[in-house]
């Protein structure tokens, strides 16, 4: 009786949408219709759930089982784990610099010390370096009930600096990042493998002044499946999304330096473009085909460090603080158009997300150490704050050799 009384208000819904849906009248019909689902015990449809409703009402091919679907199947049917693609690029890592140059002494002048005692060492021209990072945090579920997820992702980058002169560093990397996404409801996972190079330079105006520039390139590969469920029968939609991106940063930074105290003010830009390719999934009768998607992002960061540098026998060991402010300035709402591949483009529907918010924070703790021989070594930690929605937390770990 329930699967009759939903192919009923499908039908109702289908007539309404007939007239596109662009009629203050025909708006109203559609509401009213969502309004008496919720009271029946199905909830309100969120507006991109309204959107694949309207589109499934203009889908009349009896042949096509999705066309069929009813009203309870809504959630299961909406793809808005498709805005997960962009977020881990421009959201939950936006902002927060992937080059720790004080980490590996890149912003250190070719003479300068890195404290007292054994520690002392004078920079060699060739330096080479490597970190790894865990990051781990989740995405709840948005206003427009964009799905939320648990993420976990691994970062490994090596890179090799040469020491032009005394004021000038230029140097390039490479990095390898695997992440995944699992999303709520047990609605399907996503995986993600970037491969990124880049190219560095520092230069020292003063001894304490100094400008930053990194630019870099590189693709990601995708894994996508989603969990789908309608008329009782469960299957996964799965797609080998591709994308590029290409990044730019620029800043700078001042040391004021108290004997052994260090505290660094610096500020930096950072612009990303992300275009992911358009897609289509498969293994599913509830398959979508998306169009390409193209994301942009620009973030200012102000930040201050401080450092203390305490001298023993065996080297330099340096604790360190950090906190950053970050702002963006480009990322908004992003639409992405698609529709399901049985039902071809009768079916078109366009989604939104919700913004990205507009200030947020980044807090971080580290410690290196200098030991004799040109090595040095860090560990760190950094937490994600005030972002609405987004909790994130890093760990990093790395070291440099000199040569």
């Amino acid at each position: 009786m329930k699967n009759s009384q939903s192919k009923l208000q499908l039908n109702d819904l289908q007539d309404a949408d007939k007239r596109s849906l662009q009629s203050p009248l025909s708006k109203a019909i559609v509401l009213t219709l969502w309004a008496s689902w919720s009271i029946q015990g199905v909830a309100a449809p969120n507006p991109n759930q309204q959107a694949i409703g309207a589109a499934l009402s203009r889908c009349t091919n009896t042949d096509v089982a999705v066309c069929q679907a009813s009203a309870v199947d809504l959630q299961s049917l909406t793809p808005d784990q498709v805005f997960g693609l962009g977020s881990m690029s421009t959201r939950i890592n936006g902002g927060q610099a992937t080059m720790p140059y004080d980490y590996f002494g890149a912003n250190r002048k070719g003479k300068g010390k890195a404290g007292g005692g054994a520690g002392d060492i004078d920079l060699s021209a060739w330096n080479f370096w490597g970190k790894v990072d865990s990051g781990f945090g989740s995405q709840t579920a948005t206003a427009r009930n964009v799905s939320g997820f648990k993420f976990d992702n691994h970062n490994f980058m090596v890179g090799a600096d040469y020491r032009i002169n005394e004021q000038w560093m230029a140097g390039a990397n490479f990095d390898y990042r695997h992440s995944n996404a699992t999303f709520n409801a047990g609605r399907g996972d996503t995986l993600s493998d970037s491969y990124i190079g880049g190219l560095y330079s520092s230069y020292f105006i003063t001894d304490a002044l100094h400008v930053d520039a990194t630019a870099t390139y590189g693709g990601l590969d995708y894994e996508t499946r989603r969990n789908i469920e309608f008329f009782g029968n469960s299957s996964v939609a799965k797609a080998t999304p591709t994308a590029e991106q290409y990044s730019f940063s620029w800043g700078g930074g001042y040391d004021f330096n108290y004997q052994a105290l260090t505290v660094a003010p610096y500020l930096r830009g950072e612009y990303i473009g992300l275009g992911i390719d358009r897609y289509s999934e498969h293994g599913s009768a509830a398959a979508v085909q998306f169009n390409k998607q193209n994301v942009e992002s620009l973030i200012s960061t102000l930040g201050v460090q401080s450092s203390y540098a305490f001298s023993f026998p065996w080297g330099v060991l340096i604790p360190q603080l950090r906190g950053e402010w970050h702002h963006q300035y480009l990322d908004g709402s992003r639409s992405v158009t698609g529709s399901f591949v049985a039902a071809g483009s009768s079916s078109r529907f366009t989604m939104v997300s919700d913004g990205p918010s507009r200030d947020y924070y980044t807090f971080g703790a580290e410690v290196s150490s200098v030991l004799p021989g040109g090595i040095s070594a860090f560990l760190a930690y950094e937490t994600l704050q005030g972002y609405q929605n987004i909790n994130s937390n890093r760990l990093m770990l790395g070291g440099r050799v000199e040569f």
